[in-house]
């Protein structure tokens, strides 16, 4: 999971948590003032009614009860009116519905009490009850009327105002859920803003070539980051030390070795000459001869590896052809080509294919390519090396065993070798393993492309792609 995504996740939870805890308040505030107001419409009936009940049993009955005013008000909704109920403690009512004595706390005759709550509650405050399969908000007074104690309920359906509070609900949640969206929006904004630097500083990283170790610029990162960045140019700095050690190193024995090895080779040649008669000591002196030139070329090739590493400061490029570099290297390696009896072809662009790059870098990378083409294929085989343009593309095609999906990546390692036998001496084929890794090197350093793939004759075919 991503730093931003992650950070979200930990904001969120605990605006979801605050929406959920708004919500939940505001219900309870919305039922809380709902029912105060139906309540106080239920107490406000209750009064009037027994205000009117008390005067209508003073004056005999001659009073209507209850009086067309007092009706208005228990039947102002007509579709939620209310009911009420006069009852003496222990008889039946004497007034109203009787379907109501069930919302008394004691028996009214001989009929059951159903209640939601049986928590005592003061006389006047409404309670939630339930009267014929139906929500109710009822109102319980207590009055005495000569020396007798009577009992007045009053009674409406809760359908209205749980209307009421849920578009109450509706149209707080809807604002509510707006401010929600609209922070996470924010917060996923202010998130992309702040990683910014973040994804500038894996780009910068990214497009960085493999041999660059020089410090991280600390303004690509934000000053919360500035310890990271100084640890890593740290590391950065031990490398480049190492690093520079380890190719002084191999500079410093490389160069050493030519010139024992030159004079080895001299040696070589001048017993060969005098032994010319003795077969036995010829043979062994030509293998003196053939170790040396490998490990000439060995010391060579180390050399031509630290240069290409070090490209990106110490190479010098310019525009050339890859004609004139591919043509040069056929030239120097034909002789071989003619010694394994090997068909080997040029097919040169008909235009210019022009590269921006180092020409000693570039020429080495062609010369191992073909080097490494002529080694592997049998005698009598092919080797074809090709030069286009628009994009500039060199390609080096061969008969030999090809190379398999599995080792096409780990060629390019410096001293690896895939084991290849030569089909008439039934030994080995020669090399140190530090010819594909110079290629991989100098494509890198040219921003060039290579892949590894099938060559018309099945052999290995190496594509270079210059940008």
């Amino acid at each position: 999971m991503s730093f931003a995504a992650r950070l979200l996740e930990w904001l969120l939870a605990p605006l979801l948590f605050l929406w959920l805890l708004s919500l939940g308040i505001t219900f309870l505030a919305a039922r809380e003032t709902v029912d105060t107001a139906l309540d106080d419409q239920l107490n406000l009936a209750a009064e009037m009614l027994r205000a009117e009940w008390l005067d209508q049993r003073a004056d005999g009955g001659v009073t209507p009860f209850p009086s067309p005013t007092l009706r208005r008000v228990l039947f102002n909704h007509s579709d939620y009116p209310m009911h009420f109920v006069i009852a003496e403690r222990g008889k039946r009512a004497v007034a109203g519905d009787d379907a109501l004595l069930p919302l008394l706390r004691e028996t009214a005759g001989d009929r059951p009490i159903t209640m939601i709550s049986s928590t005592p509650i003061a006389p006047g405050q409404g309670i939630n009850s339930v009267l014929d399969e139906e929500f109710v908000r009822v109102a319980r007074f207590q009055f005495d009327l000569a020396g007798v104690d009577h009992y007045l309920v009053v009674a409406q359906s809760r359908a209205r105002q749980d209307k009421l509070l849920r578009s109450i609900l509706f149209y707080e949640a809807i604002p509510q859920s707006a401010v929600i969206v609209i922070a996470v929006f924010l917060v996923w904004y202010g998130l992309a803003y702040v990683v910014r630097p973040m994804r500038k500083l894996k780009a910068h990283l990214d497009a960085r070539g493999v041999n660059n170790l020089s410090p991280l610029p600390p303004q690509l990162a934000p000053s919360e980051l500035s310890p990271l960045i100084q640890s890593i140019n740290d590391l950065i700095s031990r490398l480049q030390v190492s690093h520079a050690a380890q190719k002084r190193f191999i500079a410093n024995a490389a160069h050493q070795l030519r010139t024992p090895l030159a004079a080895l080779r001299a040696h070589g040649e001048l017993l060969k000459q005098r032994s010319a008669g003795d077969a036995r000591d010829a043979q062994t002196i030509e293998q003196l001869l053939t170790t040396s030139t490998r490990a000439n070329r060995l010391a060579k090739q180390l050399l031509s590896l630290l240069r290409a590493e070090t490209s990106a400061t110490t190479a010098s490029f310019e525009t050339i052809d890859l004609n004139g570099l591919a043509r040069e290297v056929c030239a120097e390696l034909l002789p071989l080509a003619i010694e394994r009896n090997i068909d080997f072809s040029f097919d040169e662009c008909s235009v210019a294919s022009p590269v921006y790059g180092d020409p000693t870098l570039i020429t080495e990378m062609i010369f191992n390519l073909v080097d490494n083409a002529l080694k592997y294929t049998p005698r009598a085989g092919h080797v074809l090396l090709t030069v286009d343009h628009a994009p500039s593309r060199l390609s080096v095609e061969d008969s030999g065993p090809g190379v398999s999906e599995a080792d096409r990546e780990r060629i390019f390692s410096p001293f690896a070798r895939v084991p290849r036998y030569d089909s008439e001496t039934r030994h080995v084929v020669a090399g140190s393993g530090l010819g594909l890794a110079i290629v991989l090197e100098v494509v890198r350093s040219h921003g060039a492309h290579i892949d590894v793939g099938q060559s018309r004759w099945n052999g290995a075919r190496m594509n270079v792609r210059f940008s």
